[in-house]
């Protein structure tokens, strides 16, 4: 398996989501009823879906995650009780893995051993990319790991 690793930046974009801890074991059910709850919202407010569902982590998980979940937009939208964020351009460590989830931690494996031998320095959060349709097999299954690196 390889992740293609790499340094890219990537373009600044307008992300709406939820923002909320939830339990590692919870994950499963936790993100479609956010993307649920996030695409009403967006859909009511007007708001024109751009890009694929993401999920963006802060700090390091355990057995509970702080993360946010949501889609991004063409621009920003009046959302209560979402996260509308205008996110900048960045440089950032990235991995692409084809697969499913189940796999994922061994795909982190790869990338994070490429960054540590590349001596990058990474903020507190990272994104996951969504870039598949839901109705894909979960071999065929692509995630975007995106760390964003310190300026």
């Amino acid at each position: 398996m390889s992740v293609n690793p790499r340094i890219e930046e990537v373009p600044a974009w307008v992300s709406v989501g939820v923002r909320q801890v939830a339990r590692m074991d919870e994950l499963a059910t936790v993100f479609p009823a956010a993307y649920e709850r996030v695409s009403a919202a967006i859909g009511a407010a007007g708001g024109q879906l751009v890009g694929p569902a993401y999920a963006r982590y802060f700090g390091m998980p355990s057995e509970t995650v702080d993360v946010e979940i949501g889609f991004a937009v063409a621009a920003p939208i009046e959302a209560p009780g979402l996260v509308v964020t205008e996110n900048p351009s960045v440089k950032a460590a990235i991995g692409t893995h084809v697969g499913p989830y189940s796999a994922l931690p061994d795909a982190y494996g790869e990338l994070m051993t490429w960054m540590g031998a590349q001596q990058v320095r990474t903020t507190d959060e990272m994104f996951e990319f969504y870039d598949s349709e839901p109705d894909e097999p979960p071999e065929s299954t692509v995630t975007r790991m995106v760390f964003p690196l310190e300026s």
